[in-house]
């Protein structure tokens, strides 16, 4: 930007809003997990939970069906036993029976009569095993006399056995005449159920048990088939409801597996996939807040990219990181300020394709922002073509001088870079100034709660600014502050008394021109440059003020012209770093040129003569500069 077209106001010196690369995104990708095996999975776990319910229900069900059975059979055979036992003991003659338990035999006729009895019993009970009276019972051995049977083997007198099931209600019945029937019993015959009754003499009193014994296989074989068919069923609604199951399961996991997979791309950095809501339920609303969670990242990581691009990467990270980091307010630290601008953009600008214009810019800033960010600087503002950076803050860092002096080589290494691929494409060469300070300033957060930026604020800004405005093209101006911090790392020229308004001394500045230590830079140098040749043009001088330009033309001659930097004899020799307006004579033609700005540097060459270097040459006249340049004169 040529310095006779632009004026920079300090509000923009002093706060602004920053600018810089996004910040790269972490990894999170993070380590790979291993894939489920299938009982893992919530699905297979949520059916075989279903199908254990669905089996121990119909188990339950069906064990109750059975004891409840089991329980109704002992009733009901128990029952009709008990009855058949209490009849039959009251068809036997008391008297008879009496009479065989003293005499035993098998040939008595009160024996035959009382088993023409029994038998009778047995025939109309339709009682499988014969029926039997018992007598003399000896708990002890657990075993009881036959007195009378309805048929073989047992023969009277004969020791009959007592099962333990029975041997409990068959004394009971002896000592108190009440007639019970036992539950269901096992002994080597079988399964069996029996019934006692007691056959009493005239006062009463038991003289001795009728029993009846009866098989109950064939019931227990009918609860055996309903035990096996509920245990058939079990396994078959265990069977159909593991499979209902996973289908179920699938079904309600699957939101769930869409949500999982979901969560492994968000934590995989890809946001562009939301969920398709599916239900009302539960799921369905997390699912809803899944996408919203989602859409709420997508804005978080645009905001951050595209606040990235407006301030630094550290400014950024800061800020949406740490609510405390939102607060206005700041703190001082001193801080190492940079200052760049581009000469002749603004001539370019105005003439130029907009399209060009727009490219170049885009293509200079870009470059050199990525250079500064390098350093470890955070690129503050974009002043037009100007760049306004700073080192030391909002990271604290100790080496913030020879950082920012690094950078700035590398800058103007970069846009000698960026020239040589401009005039590949026909566009125009461009110079750039660098000011360097260091200083305390103010930095953090300034505005209002509705609008507010990083900022610094501080003289150490100001001054930076003074000393850019002093550089001509190529050249890195640095304090006296800065260059006590770079005393023996850094090689620059001698200190250049640089007057500055509303200071009462002259800043010391030194032009830079290599870094050694770890960065180890040096300023490239066009060798062009210093080519000058005798020529004798004409030349009316204009002092720029500010953004005024005196109204009085100093006349004068050129005598010595380069393509960037000329020698003339004025008739008043103006002050070191003064802003001119220049209109040269050529010769021959007589033609005048168009206007060309510079500037006044310290190094005065001699015999009056005024040096003077070109910050903005319009490309006719800077044509006609190279042909009076590389023709050695007139």
């Amino acid at each position: 930007m040529a310095r006779a077209h632009r004026g920079r106001p300090a509000r923009c010196l002093n706060s602004v809003q920053a600018a810089g690369d996004p910040p790269s995104s972490p990894d999170v990708t993070g380590p790979r997990r291993p894939a489920l095996h299938p009982w893992q999975r919530l699905s297979v776990r949520l059916a075989a939970l279903f199908a254990a319910v669905t089996v121990l229900a119909v188990a339950l069900v069906g064990a109750l069906t059975y004891a409840r059975q089991r329980h109704e059979l002992q009733d009901t055979v128990g029952a009709q036993l008990l009855n058949i036992a209490r009849t039959a003991a009251l068809l036997v003659d008391a008297g008879l029976h009496a009479e065989v338990q003293r005499v035993p035999d098998a040939s008595s006729p009160a024996y035959r009569r009382l088993q023409q009895t029994l038998r009778g019993i047995q025939d109309q009970t339709l009682i499988p095993g014969p029926v039997l009276t018992l007598a003399g019972y000896d708990a002890t051995a657990r075993q009881a006399r036959v007195v009378v049977t309805s048929q073989g083997p047992a023969q009277p007198g004969d020791r009959f056995p007592v099962a333990a099931e029975v041997a409990r209600p068959l004394a009971w019945t002896l000592e108190d005449g009440f007639a019970r029937f036992t539950p269901i019993y096992r002994d080597a015959r079988g399964a069996w159920m029996s019934a006692f009754a007691a056959i009493k003499d005239s006062q009463q009193r038991p003289i001795a048990v009728l029993l009846i014994d009866y098989p109950v296989e064939v019931y227990l074989d009918r609860l055996a088939a309903l035990r096996t068919t509920v245990m058939l069923a079990s396994l078959a609604g265990g069977l159909g409801a593991l499979v209902v199951g996973l289908l179920f399961a699938r079904q309600a996991t699957r939101p769930i597996s869409a949500l999982t997979a979901g969560v492994g791309r968000v934590a995989a950095g890809d946001l562009s996939q939301p969920l398709p809501v599916r239900s009302r339920d539960e799921v369905g609303r997390l699912t809803e807040a899944f996408n919203g969670m989602l859409e709420g990242l997508r804005q978080r990581d645009f905001i951050r990219s595209t606040f990235g691009r407006y301030v630094s990467p550290e400014v950024a990270r800061a800020l949406l990181e740490s609510p405390e980091a939102l607060r206005l307010g700041g703190a001082k630290r001193e801080v190492t300020i940079l200052m760049s601008d581009l000469r002749g953009y603004t001539r370019f600008a105005e003439r130029g394709d907009p399209a060009d214009v727009m490219a170049i810019l885009n293509a200079c800033l870009g470059r050199l922002s990525e250079v500064i960010i390098a350093y470890g600087g955070t690129v503050n503002e974009f002043i037009g073509d100007a760049i306004f950076a700073i080192f030391g803050a909002p990271l604290a860092q100790a080496d913030h001088a020879e950082r920012a002096a690094a950078a700035a080589l590398a800058m103007q290494q970069a846009m000698a870079e960026l020239n040589e691929a401009h005039a590949g494409r026909g566009w125009p060469r461009f110079e750039m100034g660098i000011g360097i300070n260091t200083g305390e300033a103010v930095v953090g957060n300034i505005g209002s709660e509705q609008r507010a930026k990083y900022g610094v604020v501080g003289s150490a800004v100001n001054v930076a600014a003074r000393i850019e405005a002093a550089t001509v093209g190529a050249q890195i101006l640095v304090s006296a502050a800065t260059w006590e911090r770079l005393r023996g790392l850094a090689e620059a020229g001698p200190p250049i008394a640089l007057p500055v308004k509303g200071l009462s001394e002259p800043l010391q500045v030194r032009e830079l021109r290599g870094l050694g230590g770890r960065f180890h830079l040096r300023r490239p140098v066009r060798d062009d440059d210093d080519a000058l040749v005798e020529v004798a043009l004409p030349v009316a001088c204009w002092i720029i003020e500010g953004k005024r330009v005196a109204a009085e033309a100093m006349s004068g001659t050129v005598v010595r012209l380069g393509r960037r930097r000329l020698h003339a004899r004025l008739g008043t020799m103006p002050a070191a770093f003064t802003n001119l307006r220049l209109r040269l004579t050529y010769p021959v033609s007589g033609l005048d040129s168009r206007h060309l700005y510079g500037k006044v540097v310290a190094e005065a060459p001699g015999d009056g003569l005024t040096c003077v270097h070109l910050t903005s040459v319009d490309p006719a006249d800077e044509r006609m500069i190279e042909r009076l340049v590389a023709g050695g004169g007139p």
